[in-house]
């Protein structure tokens, strides 16, 4: 049986979970990709922006905890619970490397400013990984059931819209 959103479950969220995301760029995604995020009007940082280049992922993701900024990587590490528990995760997207084509990485970039960016507050504790052929591992820490749940999805082309300004 499938399940039908009606229109106030979808305002609903919308209401509670609407929030401009703040990113933080991991030195492993590099310069180039925090400027081409911050040219689409995003509010994005890069490490060595905030003198991070360099210093320990504990630290990195400790600044992005404070600033309530997502973090976008390419490293594993940050998936690794027992280092980077979810109740201090401001959200973590560990993107697909570039290849020689560099779609993949451009695909996930824009999946995440259209699916997580206007939401922000939704997706505070989850940690995403997206493989380079655009599966989606999103991971979350269910507290009422006490243990970490995982779904995996591929969604079509998405093309992220620029940020509002303001």
């Amino acid at each position: 049986m499938r399940r039908v959103t009606k229109f106030n479950q979808v305002s609903d969220f919308q209401r509670e979970f609407e929030s401009k995301a703040r990113f933080l760029i991991d030195e492993s995604v590099g310069m180039e990709v925090a400027r081409w995020i911050r040219d689409r009007g995003w509010n994005v940082r890069y490490v060595d922006d905030v003198g991070l280049l360099g210093r320990s992922d504990e630290e990195v993701l400790a600044f992005a905890w404070k600033e309530q900024r997502i973090l976008l990587t390419h490293d594993f590490d940050f998936l690794d619970d027992s280092r980077f528990p979810f109740n201090r995760n401001p959200g973590l997207v560990v993107l697909p490397r570039a290849t020689d084509s560099r779609l993949g990485l451009a695909d996930a970039i824009n999946g995440v400013l259209a699916l997580i960016g206007p939401y922000f507050k939704a997706y505070r504790g989850y940690k995403i990984r997206i493989t380079e052929d655009g599966v989606w591992a999103i991971r979350r820490f269910d507290t009422e059931k006490g243990i970490d749940q995982e779904i995996c999805v591929k969604f079509g082309k998405i093309k992220a819209c620029p940020a509002e300004k303001g």
